[in-house]
This record gives structure tokens, sequence and C-alpha cells, in this order.
């Protein structure tokens, strides 16, 4: 997967991220990291949306794999 910063980031404590699909390597999702409370990233892929979202802020909420590999990418996995 390849992990590709926006150029701009119009909202400050927020950075927009491109991530290139694994099985399709003409999608890209859209992965969005908040700094507020905390670090929380969104993705716009299907397994976000429909597995993981509903349980953010719960001890259930995990990342899908692009957000993985936005954290790995930026080195916030340490």
């Amino acid at each position: 997967m390849t992990v590709l910063l926006a150029k701009k980031n119009p909202v400050a404590g927020v950075r927009t991220f491109t991530v290139t699909s694994e099985s399709e390597p003409d999608t890209k999702y859209i992965v969005v990291e908040v700094k507020r409370d905390g670090t929380t990233y969104y993705c716009n892929c299907g397994d976000f949306m429909y597995r993981k979202l509903p349980f953010i802020h719960t001890n259930l909420f995990s990342n899908c794999k692009h957000a993985v590999a936005v954290i790995d990418a930026i080195g916030g996995g340490k």
C-alpha cells in the first residue's frame, strides 16, 4: 500500500492521507487523522464504515488496514 499525505489540510489538528488499495491498485482510500481528545483515524473504506465505525470510542474499536498503514508510515505505532 502506498501512503501519501495531502498537500493542504485546511483544519487545524487534522491530517489527510490517501492510501492505495492492495488488491485494486486503481482504488484509493482517504484516511483522516484527527488529533482531538487523543488521536483517531477515519477511513472511507467499507470495512471501516460498516465494521469499525459503529464501535468507535469503545473497547471494541479498531482501525482498518488502511489506517494501520498510515500509522506505520508516520511512525505512530511506536
